[in-house]
Protein backbone atom coordinates (compact mmCIF):
# COMPACT_ATOMS: atom_id res chain seq x y z
CA UNK A 1 0.00 0.00 0.00
CA UNK A 2 1.36 3.42 -0.94
CA UNK A 3 2.04 6.06 1.70
CA UNK A 4 -0.63 8.30 0.17
CA UNK A 5 -3.22 5.53 0.41
CA UNK A 6 -2.21 4.91 4.00
CA UNK A 7 -2.84 8.59 4.77
CA UNK A 8 -6.28 8.36 3.18
CA UNK A 9 -7.12 5.27 5.22
CA UNK A 10 -5.93 6.97 8.40
CA UNK A 11 -8.11 10.01 7.70
CA UNK A 12 -11.11 7.80 6.99
CA UNK A 13 -10.52 5.89 10.21
CA UNK A 14 -10.32 9.17 12.16
CA UNK A 15 -13.57 10.42 10.61
CA UNK A 16 -15.46 7.23 11.42
CA UNK A 17 -14.10 7.11 14.98
CA UNK A 18 -15.15 10.73 15.49
CA UNK A 19 -18.64 9.93 14.23
CA UNK A 20 -18.93 6.94 16.55
CA UNK A 21 -17.98 9.14 19.51
CA UNK A 22 -20.03 12.25 18.66
CA UNK A 23 -22.64 11.24 16.11
CA UNK A 24 -21.65 14.11 13.82
CA UNK A 25 -18.61 16.06 12.62
CA UNK A 26 -17.87 19.30 10.80
CA UNK A 27 -15.67 19.66 7.73
CA UNK A 28 -13.81 22.62 9.23
CA UNK A 29 -13.06 20.75 12.47
CA UNK A 30 -11.84 17.66 10.63
CA UNK A 31 -9.61 19.69 8.35
CA UNK A 32 -8.03 21.43 11.35
CA UNK A 33 -7.54 18.20 13.29
CA UNK A 34 -6.03 16.33 10.35
CA UNK A 35 -4.00 19.20 8.93
CA UNK A 36 -5.51 19.02 5.45
CA UNK A 37 -7.71 21.25 3.31
CA UNK A 38 -11.48 21.32 3.58
CA UNK A 39 -11.62 20.17 -0.05
CA UNK A 40 -9.71 17.03 0.95
CA UNK A 41 -12.19 16.38 3.75
CA UNK A 42 -15.10 16.84 1.36
CA UNK A 43 -13.57 14.18 -0.90
CA UNK A 44 -13.09 11.86 2.08
CA UNK A 45 -16.70 12.27 3.17
CA UNK A 46 -17.94 11.67 -0.37
CA UNK A 47 -15.90 8.48 -0.57
CA UNK A 48 -17.21 7.22 2.77
CA UNK A 49 -20.79 8.15 1.86
CA UNK A 50 -20.53 6.11 -1.33
CA UNK A 51 -19.63 3.13 0.84
CA UNK A 52 -22.71 3.79 3.00
CA UNK A 53 -20.56 4.44 6.07
CA UNK A 54 -21.94 7.92 6.78
CA UNK A 55 -24.39 10.51 5.51
CA UNK A 56 -23.09 13.83 4.19
CA UNK A 57 -24.97 16.91 5.39
CA UNK A 58 -24.42 20.62 5.00
CA UNK A 59 -21.01 21.42 6.45
CA UNK A 60 -20.15 17.92 7.63
CA UNK A 61 -21.42 14.39 8.14
CA UNK A 62 -23.51 12.26 10.49
CA UNK A 63 -23.90 8.56 11.13
CA UNK A 64 -26.35 7.00 8.71
CA UNK A 65 -28.53 5.47 11.40
CA UNK A 66 -28.41 8.75 13.34
CA UNK A 67 -30.09 10.78 10.61
CA UNK A 68 -32.58 8.08 9.66
CA UNK A 69 -34.35 7.84 13.03
CA UNK A 70 -38.11 8.18 12.57
CA UNK A 71 -40.40 10.21 14.76
CA UNK A 72 -41.66 7.05 16.44
CA UNK A 73 -38.07 6.03 17.19
CA UNK A 74 -37.32 9.40 18.77
CA UNK A 75 -40.49 9.43 20.89
CA UNK A 76 -39.24 6.55 23.04
CA UNK A 77 -35.67 7.85 23.41
CA UNK A 78 -35.05 9.56 26.78
CA UNK A 79 -38.83 9.68 27.29
CA UNK A 80 -38.82 10.48 31.05
CA UNK A 81 -36.46 13.40 30.43
CA UNK A 82 -38.62 14.77 27.62
CA UNK A 83 -41.68 14.63 29.86
CA UNK A 84 -39.77 16.48 32.59
CA UNK A 85 -38.58 19.16 30.13
CA UNK A 86 -42.15 19.66 28.92
CA UNK A 87 -43.42 20.05 32.49
CA UNK A 88 -40.67 22.57 33.24
CA UNK A 89 -41.60 24.59 30.14
CA UNK A 90 -45.33 24.63 30.88
CA UNK A 91 -45.28 27.71 33.21
CA UNK A 92 -44.01 29.76 30.26
CA UNK A 93 -47.39 29.34 28.58
CA UNK A 94 -49.69 32.20 29.55
CA UNK A 95 -53.43 32.74 28.94
CA UNK A 96 -54.52 34.71 25.88
CA UNK A 97 -51.29 34.18 23.98
CA UNK A 98 -50.19 32.59 20.72
CA UNK A 99 -47.46 30.02 20.36
CA UNK A 100 -45.83 27.63 17.93
CA UNK A 101 -44.99 24.02 18.80
CA UNK A 102 -42.33 22.42 16.64
CA UNK A 103 -42.27 18.85 15.30
CA UNK A 104 -40.31 17.31 18.13
CA UNK A 105 -41.16 14.61 20.64
CA UNK A 106 -40.61 17.01 23.56
CA UNK A 107 -42.99 19.58 22.07
CA UNK A 108 -45.47 16.72 21.68
CA UNK A 109 -45.24 16.07 25.43
CA UNK A 110 -45.82 19.77 26.08
CA UNK A 111 -48.89 19.72 23.83
CA UNK A 112 -50.46 17.02 25.98
CA UNK A 113 -50.19 19.31 29.03
CA UNK A 114 -51.78 22.44 27.55
CA UNK A 115 -55.02 23.54 29.23
CA UNK A 116 -54.50 27.30 29.14
CA UNK A 117 -57.54 29.43 28.30
CA UNK A 118 -57.40 31.72 25.31
CA UNK A 119 -54.43 29.91 23.80
CA UNK A 120 -53.83 29.91 20.06
CA UNK A 121 -51.47 27.10 19.04
CA UNK A 122 -49.83 26.80 15.63
CA UNK A 123 -47.93 23.69 14.61
CA UNK A 124 -46.71 21.84 11.54
CA UNK A 125 -46.44 18.56 13.46
CA UNK A 126 -49.07 15.91 12.79
CA UNK A 127 -48.58 14.10 16.15
CA UNK A 128 -48.74 17.39 18.06
CA UNK A 129 -51.90 18.53 16.27
CA UNK A 130 -53.47 15.11 16.92
CA UNK A 131 -52.57 15.25 20.63
CA UNK A 132 -54.18 18.69 20.94
CA UNK A 133 -57.27 17.54 19.05
CA UNK A 134 -57.67 14.50 21.30
CA UNK A 135 -57.29 16.62 24.44
CA UNK A 136 -60.10 18.84 23.18
CA UNK A 137 -59.59 21.60 25.73
CA UNK A 138 -62.17 24.32 24.94
CA UNK A 139 -59.73 27.12 25.70
CA UNK A 140 -57.12 25.97 23.18
CA UNK A 141 -57.49 26.75 19.47
CA UNK A 142 -55.28 24.75 17.13
CA UNK A 143 -54.09 25.65 13.62
CA UNK A 144 -52.23 23.04 11.59
CA UNK A 145 -49.90 24.78 9.17
CA UNK A 146 -50.04 23.36 5.66
CA UNK A 147 -47.20 22.16 3.51
CA UNK A 148 -45.49 19.09 2.14
CA UNK A 149 -45.38 16.05 4.40
CA UNK A 150 -41.99 14.70 5.45
CA UNK A 151 -42.78 11.17 6.51
CA UNK A 152 -39.95 10.31 8.89
CA UNK A 153 -40.48 13.43 11.01
CA UNK A 154 -44.27 13.47 10.52
CA UNK A 155 -44.23 17.20 9.85
CA UNK A 156 -45.26 19.63 7.12
CA UNK A 157 -42.61 21.81 5.49
CA UNK A 158 -42.01 23.82 2.34
CA UNK A 159 -43.01 27.18 0.83
CA UNK A 160 -46.63 26.96 2.02
CA UNK A 161 -45.53 26.43 5.63
CA UNK A 162 -43.00 29.25 5.44
CA UNK A 163 -45.54 31.62 3.86
CA UNK A 164 -48.06 30.92 6.61
CA UNK A 165 -45.46 31.62 9.28
CA UNK A 166 -44.47 34.87 7.61
CA UNK A 167 -48.00 36.16 8.28
CA UNK A 168 -47.93 35.32 12.00
CA UNK A 169 -46.88 37.29 15.06
CA UNK A 170 -46.29 34.74 17.80
CA UNK A 171 -45.75 35.38 21.50
CA UNK A 172 -43.69 32.22 21.97
CA UNK A 173 -42.16 29.53 19.79
CA UNK A 174 -41.18 26.22 21.35
CA UNK A 175 -38.66 24.52 19.09
CA UNK A 176 -36.48 21.42 19.21
CA UNK A 177 -33.42 20.59 17.16
CA UNK A 178 -31.31 17.53 16.50
CA UNK A 179 -27.94 18.99 17.48
CA UNK A 180 -26.76 21.80 19.77
CA UNK A 181 -23.19 23.02 19.39
CA UNK A 182 -21.31 26.14 20.43
CA UNK A 183 -19.29 26.03 17.22
CA UNK A 184 -21.89 24.65 14.81
CA UNK A 185 -25.06 26.24 16.16
CA UNK A 186 -28.48 24.62 16.30
CA UNK A 187 -28.93 22.03 13.56
CA UNK A 188 -31.66 19.80 12.16
CA UNK A 189 -31.90 16.98 9.65
CA UNK A 190 -32.89 18.74 6.43
CA UNK A 191 -32.82 22.09 4.66
CA UNK A 192 -36.64 22.09 4.50
CA UNK A 193 -36.94 21.76 8.27
CA UNK A 194 -34.27 24.41 8.79
CA UNK A 195 -36.10 26.97 6.64
CA UNK A 196 -39.30 26.43 8.61
CA UNK A 197 -37.57 26.90 11.97
CA UNK A 198 -35.83 30.06 10.73
CA UNK A 199 -39.25 31.41 9.73
CA UNK A 200 -40.59 30.48 13.18
CA UNK A 201 -37.79 32.36 14.92
CA UNK A 202 -38.51 35.45 12.82
CA UNK A 203 -42.22 35.26 13.67
CA UNK A 204 -41.83 34.82 17.43
CA UNK A 205 -41.33 37.44 20.08
CA UNK A 206 -39.51 34.86 22.21
CA UNK A 207 -38.04 31.52 21.19
CA UNK A 208 -37.74 28.64 23.65
CA UNK A 209 -35.42 25.72 22.94
CA UNK A 210 -36.55 22.40 24.41
CA UNK A 211 -33.64 19.99 24.61
CA UNK A 212 -32.18 17.13 26.58
CA UNK A 213 -28.52 16.61 27.40
CA UNK A 214 -27.98 14.10 24.58
CA UNK A 215 -28.15 16.91 21.98
CA UNK A 216 -25.12 18.87 23.17
CA UNK A 217 -21.96 18.81 21.03
CA UNK A 218 -23.88 17.28 18.12
CA UNK A 219 -24.34 18.67 14.61
CA UNK A 220 -26.87 17.03 12.34
CA UNK A 221 -27.21 19.17 9.23
CA UNK A 222 -28.10 22.75 8.30
CA UNK A 223 -27.99 25.45 10.95
CA UNK A 224 -31.19 27.17 12.03
CA UNK A 225 -29.59 29.65 14.40
CA UNK A 226 -27.18 30.05 17.28
CA UNK A 227 -27.58 29.19 20.93
CA UNK A 228 -27.32 32.88 21.78
CA UNK A 229 -30.34 33.57 19.54
CA UNK A 230 -32.59 31.71 21.99
CA UNK A 231 -34.43 33.57 24.73
CA UNK A 232 -35.01 30.55 26.98
CA UNK A 233 -33.53 27.05 27.09
CA UNK A 234 -35.36 24.31 28.97
CA UNK A 235 -33.23 21.24 29.63
CA UNK A 236 -32.40 18.49 32.09
CA UNK A 237 -28.72 19.51 32.33
CA UNK A 238 -26.10 21.54 30.51
CA UNK A 239 -22.28 21.37 30.23
CA UNK A 240 -20.46 24.17 32.08
CA UNK A 241 -19.16 25.75 28.86
CA UNK A 242 -22.73 26.04 27.59
CA UNK A 243 -23.88 27.53 30.90
CA UNK A 244 -21.15 30.15 30.64
CA UNK A 245 -22.11 30.91 27.04
CA UNK A 246 -25.76 31.39 28.01
CA UNK A 247 -24.87 33.62 30.95
CA UNK A 248 -22.61 35.77 28.78
CA UNK A 249 -25.34 36.18 26.16
CA UNK A 250 -28.26 36.81 28.54
CA UNK A 251 -30.07 33.57 27.72
CA UNK A 252 -32.32 32.23 30.47
CA UNK A 253 -31.95 28.56 31.35
CA UNK A 254 -34.58 26.45 33.12
CA UNK A 255 -33.56 23.07 34.52
CA UNK A 256 -35.65 20.04 35.43
CA UNK A 257 -35.00 19.64 39.12
CA UNK A 258 -35.36 15.85 39.10
CA UNK A 259 -32.61 15.49 36.48
CA UNK A 260 -30.40 18.41 37.41
CA UNK A 261 -26.76 17.32 37.66
CA UNK A 262 -24.73 18.17 40.74
CA UNK A 263 -23.27 21.63 40.34
CA UNK A 264 -25.58 22.71 37.52
CA UNK A 265 -27.79 24.75 39.81
CA UNK A 266 -24.93 26.95 40.97
CA UNK A 267 -23.93 27.62 37.39
CA UNK A 268 -27.37 28.22 35.91
CA UNK A 269 -27.77 31.32 33.81
CA UNK A 270 -30.65 33.68 34.44
CA UNK A 271 -31.33 36.26 31.78
CA UNK A 272 -33.57 38.61 29.90
CA UNK A 273 -36.68 36.43 30.01
CA UNK A 274 -37.33 35.67 33.65
CA UNK A 275 -40.79 34.13 33.71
Amino acid sequence: MSSSQLMVDERHRYVLETLQQRGSCRVADLALALGVSEMTIHRDLTSLARRNLLRKVHGGAVLRNYIELTYQDRVVQNHPVKVAVARRALPLVRPETSLYLGPGSTAYELAKLLETDGLQVYTNSLPTATALARAGHPGVTVTLLGGQLVGFVEALVGPATEAALAELKLDYAFIAVTGVSLSGGLTVYTDEEARVIRAVIRAARKTVLLTDASKYDLMAGPEVGLLKDMHVIVTDSMPPTYQQHCAANDVETLFCEEFEAEGTRSGRARGRNEA
